[in-house]
Formats: C-alpha cells, structure tokens, sequence
C-alpha cells in the first residue's frame, strides 16, 4: 500500500488530522474511513458499536451503496466475521468470505450488498472493547498484513474519538454548558487528542529519521577529515554538519516529547518551582543583559502538579523569552492565588508575535524563528493540559509577549480531568 516510509507517515498525519477534526462523532467516522477506503481501493467499510447489555454489535457507520438498508440490521456477538471479532478481540483477514465458515450471509440477503473479502478488526479503549471496524472488498488483490498495520491504528484512534465523543456529549447534558463553553471544551479536547495523536506519531518519526541523520554526519565528518580548509568541498562538508547538528537537535527535542509521560501529581511550592527553574535556564540559556523582576506568593502555599513537567514548562517559557530579547530586556515572571486556581504570568519586552501568527504558537512545529524545533510551546501546553490547565497569550509586535497560565489549586479538580481523558464519569 505505502511505497515508502514518507508516504506511511503522510497518511497516518491525514488519518490523524480527521479522526480528531471534530467532536461530531458520525462526521469523523465517515471522514476517516472515507479516506481508508481510498488508500486500501476498497468498495465499502462499516464500523459496529458494541452492546454489551443485549451481547450484540449495532451497526455505528456503514459506507457504500447499500449503507443505510445495513444500519437496520443487528448482529450477536459471535455472529459473522464482525461478531467473531467482537467475541475474540483479535482482528480477521478473510481473502474469501463464502468459503469461511465464520462467514454470515444475512446482512448481504438483507442489503443485496456482495460481500467478497474482509478484514476486520476490533476497536479497544483502555483495554477495553467498544467496537469493531471493518473494510470490504479490495479491488485489486487481497488485502495484506499491511492494511491491517494501518486499520489497527486506525481503531485505536477512532476508539479515542469515540470515548471523546461519548463523554462530550454527557458533561453537555450533565452541566448544561453554553454555547461558547461547549465550543472552548470541544476546542480543548480536540487539541489535547491531537497533542496525544502527534505523541504517537512522533515516536516513529524520530526512529525513521534518527539513524540517516546519524549516517550523513558520519561520512561528512570523514569527508571533511580528507579535505583541506582551503577546498571549497571543505565548506561544504561545514555546512552538511551544521544542518546534521541541527536536525539531530530536532530528532531530539522530538524523542523528549514523544517520551515526557504522564505527570504524577504531588505538593508544589510555587516559589521554589519558579525559583529553580529560573536559576536552570540562567545558567545554560539567559542572554545577556536581562533583568529579571519575581513576584511571588507568601511561603505556604501549593498546589497539586509534577514539578519534572512544570520546571519543563517554564523553561521552555523563559527560553522563547530570551529569543525574543536578543539585545535584553525585561522578564517579569508572577504567581498568586486566585480562586480555585493558581496563575503564572511570564512576560518579556521583546519582539513580540504578529497578530496572524498568535493564534498558531501552540501549533506542532509552528516557529518564526530560524532555529529550534517548533516544540517548545507545544510541549508548554500539553503540560498546561494535562495539569488541566489553561494558558493564554497576549502580545503586541515590537512590546513584548505575555504568557499567563491558570492551574487547579486542589486534587479534586486535576481528577476531574483524569476522569475526563479516560471515559472514566459515571453520571
């Protein structure tokens, strides 16, 4: 199916994109699997929902063109390839489904649809089966090992979404949430599951590009070796390091967001937090004339966070500070108490962003600068989020930035969120 590895991850950044393009969860089913069939050149998919109540599999999406006749049928678990998955939780590839005896003819009597081959496979969420999803009939040749790769991440990111969805839709009816609050908590998960898909992903783009990178430099450095300085080859064995360093740095900054983990919550004093990480970044990272301005709470208070992740996101935050104060500066960096939260405000008198740009610094690889892997503030707000947090920024061209970050002062509100991300509300 892929004729490369660039081409794998092209379409797994596509498939990426629409499984969390929305919270409309029949929007971002069709979308996807529209786009399955499209890489697999199959007719038709269909994905089931599991109830476990009655013991059967209900038809949740069906494409192609006896889909709607398929919604009305419902099959048992253990019933047919789909039911056999569901009763198994292992994925099927059947090349010809007439001469399986899993096989069950009824939702093609039912629809007038011809079934030929199938694979199918099931659709877990925290070990937990809620689906099976399934594509029919490859046009040309039988479906291989391949697909299978590819429709096994497909479940699993489609599984997230509908978890997302199912619980989107009851804090809607537990809380009654506004028009604008719904759109700021659609907007909210939709960027969190994008940061865990880019996670995901990351990974293996780091261990695709890692070693080439590593090979590249190796022979430039013997190149340049063999070379004397005054060979214009010499120069440009210069330059292919300098971009090798560069992109070793990227693959890097990649593997450490790839790898953060997740946060384990203990007791912060706010002040020393700030205090340390301050004093880290000043020692590797502080330009020259930057005067520093604190304004801390009184001893005594803290807050539930991981101080690994949170000194991580300040640094980065005073790193893009000093970027942006080449010639020096001002940072003033503040903590209080307000309400049920803590805010962090961190501001700098540099450049400041452009207006288009202010609504894409959290963006994945989103920079204006000539260096750097466009992580830093992305990995700022997966941090903010999995703290369930908030941040915003304000900034004008040619004044400054200012970063301001609201954080829970108690447990009970961080296990809120925990119970958010993992399905885990029982209303």
């Amino acid at each position: 199916m892929f004729k490369n590895s660039e081409g794998e991850i092209k379409a797994l950044s596509r498939l990426s994109t629409l499984v969390n393009s929305s919270l409309d969860l029949i929007e971002v089913l069709n979308n996807a699997m529209k786009y399955v069939e499209e890489l697999m050149d199959a007719e038709a998919s269909s994905i089931f929902e599991v109830d476990h109540e009655r013991e059967e599999i209900v038809f949740r999406l069906a494409r192609g063109k006896k889909g709607d006749k398929a919604r009305e049928v419902r099959l048992s678990i253990g019933e047919g390839i789909a039911g056999c998955v569901a009763r198994e939780g292992k994925p099927l590839l059947v090349s010809d489904v007439y001469g399986d005896k899993r096989f069950s003819s009824r939702v093609d009597q039912h629809t007038g649809f011809t079934t030929r081959s199938i694979i199918c496979v099931p659709i877990k969420h925290k070990g937990r089966l809620i689906g099976v999803l399934q594509v029919l009939n490859k046009r040309r040749g039988p479906f291989d090992h391949e697909d299978l790769d590819l429709l096994t991440v497909v479940s699993n990111q489609i599984g997230i979404a509908m978890e997302n969805a199912r619980l989107y839709e009851r804090l809607r009816e537990k809380f009654a949430l506004t028009a604008e609050e719904l759109k700021r908590t659609q907007q909210k998960v939709i960027q969190s599951e994008r940061l865990v898909a880019l996670a995901r992903l990351s990974e293996g783009v780091a261990h695709e590009v890692r070693n080439p990178v590593m090979s590249i430099g190796g022979f430039a450095t013997r190149i340049k070796q063999k070379l004397p300085p005054g060979d214009p080859a010499y120069k440009y064995a210069e330059i292919i390091l300098k971009e090798v360093t560069r992109l070793e740095k990227m693959v890097s900054d990649v593997e450490d967001y790839a790898n953060m983990g997740e946060p384990e919550f203990r007791d912060v004093n706010p002040e020393k937090l700030i205090r340390h990480a301050l004093e880290q970044w000043r020692q590797s990272l502080a330009p020259p004339d930057t005067q520093v301005h604190l304004y801390l709470p009184a001893e005594g208070i803290a807050f539930p966070g991981d101080e690994r992740l949170l000194s991580m996101m300040l640094k980065n935050l005073f790193q893009n500070a000093g970027e942006a104060m080449t010639n020096g500066g001002d940072l003033s960096i503040s903590a209080y108490p307000q309400g049920r939260q803590i805010i962090i405000k961190v501001a700098d008198t540099g450049s400041g962003i452009t207006p288009e740009h202010v609504s894409r610094v959290f963006d994945p690889f989103f920079t204006s600068k000539t260096r750097g892997s466009g992580l830093g503030l992305t990995t700022v707000h997966r941090i903010v989020s999995e703290h369930n947090g908030e941040i915003t920024v304000k900034s004008t061209q040619g004044e400054g930035t200012e970063f301001q970050i609201r954080l829970p002062l108690y447990l009970d509100d961080i296990q809120l969120s925990e119970q958010a991300r993992s399905g885990g509300y029982s209303f």
